[in-house]
């Protein structure tokens, strides 16, 4: 109830993924300053290997995720760009015949070019703040270079 909380007011994160609610990052205002929360998902997710009716094997895993980036990138196309989130863990997806689905994905996603960036969290962060800080919050020059 409070990992939030504690998480701004103590923690120094650049952001936290305890949130299932959007799309894209955003700012959460609760706290007395900006703190970026980057969205997580169960869907894009290798917990799916875990669970009944889930993936069986990494071949399910990668057509689902490629047909997802796809549909994701048709619509950033369209001028209407997304994040996809894509959850691992290595006890999961570190499995041999699971982890040959996430190379097929990766190689399917580079296949896109400029219009997927590969990145991890810290990165989405760092451009976040970047990019799009909110505009009545002064971000100083030292933290904004350190970026």
């Amino acid at each position: 109830m409070n990992t939030r909380k504690l998480v701004v007011e103590e923690g120094g994160f650049l952001y936290d993924s305890d949130a299932y609610s959007d799309d894209l990052p955003y700012w959460c205002f609760d706290y007395g300053r900006p703190h970026l929360i980057i969205p997580y998902t169960l869907s894009e997710n290798d917990m799916r290997f875990a669970i009944p009716n889930g993936f069986s094997h990494g071949g399910e895993f990668s057509k689902y995720l490629k047909d997802s980036l796809k549909y994701l990138v048709e619509e950033g196309r369209r001028g209407a760009p997304k994040m996809m989130s894509v959850g691992l863990h290595c006890r999961l997806v570190g499995r041999p015949g699971r982890a040959a689905g996430l190379e097929e994905f990766i190689d399917y996603a580079k296949s896109f070019g400029d219009d997927v960036w590969i990145c991890r969290r810290d990165e989405i962060a760092k451009f976040w703040y970047k990019n799009h800080y909110p505009v009545d919050w002064n971000m100083s020059p030292d933290v904004r270079a350190k970026l």
